[in-house]
């Protein structure tokens, strides 16, 4: 299932995008809808979308301004608007597709298409895999694509994740740092199914490699290696919930 979040300031234009969504691409659920730059970045906080469906012209502040506001992006923009002449912005501001009003589903297909390419989406099972070495158990390993081809690592090798943008950097127990060409949200089912947290928009951490965890606003923890990642005010709750139940 991939999740969407809708940023439009007309009410007609919303409506009739969840209407396409639901009638030719139904796997995608519509999670959210704002009619502003400031409400919308309240829901993208709140829902983590897969997707937003982002609208250019909006009183107050535009479209653009909701990028440069969430940067790092951790979702895929699908621009929609009836302004033809910002297409190459669009596609400078890294936007996934660019549909114009009145959106012809055929297009609109076809964007949901490219989220799930760059996702892996039709190959989940590329991203994470069970290996058996030497006759010992199997040990959960998982599939990093970056500029060089595949790399494998195993899981309990992992001490943390750094989000920056598009990239990914994995920081290993040997001291190594390794960069995936795909963001944190990649990520997050296949590690936070197997012992790790994302504590931070921008981090997720293995829970056995930390070494404390210094209360405040958010907090932050110390791993086993030294290093420091902070820990968000809205996940400090779920958080500190996943510490006592692990």
């Amino acid at each position: 299932m991939i999740t969407a979040l809708i940023v439009d300031d007309e009410a007609a234009s919303r409506n009739g995008l969840v209407q396409l969504i639901h009638e030719f691409v139904p796997h995608v659920k519509v999670v959210g809808k704002a009619d502003s730059v400031p409400s919308a970045i309240e829901q993208i906080k709140a829902l983590n979308p897969d997707i937003v469906f982002l609208d250019v012209e909006m009183p107050g502040k535009d479209g653009f301004d909701l990028i440069h506001e969430t940067e790092p992006l951790d979702f895929e923009v699908i621009f929609t608007t009836a302004h033809e002449h910002y297409a190459l912005k669009a596609i400078k501001a890294s936007a996934i597709d660019y549909l114009l009003k009145p959106i012809n589903p055929d297009e609109l297909i076809s964007a949901i298409k490219k989220v799930e390419d760059k996702k892996g989406l039709g190959n989940k099972k590329l991203e994470t895999f069970m290996s058996h070495v030497g006759g010992k158990k199997h040990e959960p390993q998982i599939a990093l694509s970056t500029m060089e081809g595949l790399i494998f690592i195993k899981l309990a090798n992992i001490l943390y994740c750094k989000g920056d943008g598009a990239y990914t950097f994995f920081f290993l127990k040997t001291g190594e740092k390794t960069i995936a060409s795909k963001n944190l949200k990649e990520f997050e089912d296949i590690l936070c199914d197997n012992g790790f947290f994302r504590t931070h928009k921008s981090y997720i951490i293995q829970l056995a490699e930390m070494k404390r965890y210094i209360k405040g606003d958010g907090g932050h923890v110390i791993m086993s290696n030294g290093e420091t990642v902070d820990v968000s005010k809205r996940r400090k709750e779920a958080f500190v919930q996943a510490l006592a139940n692990y």
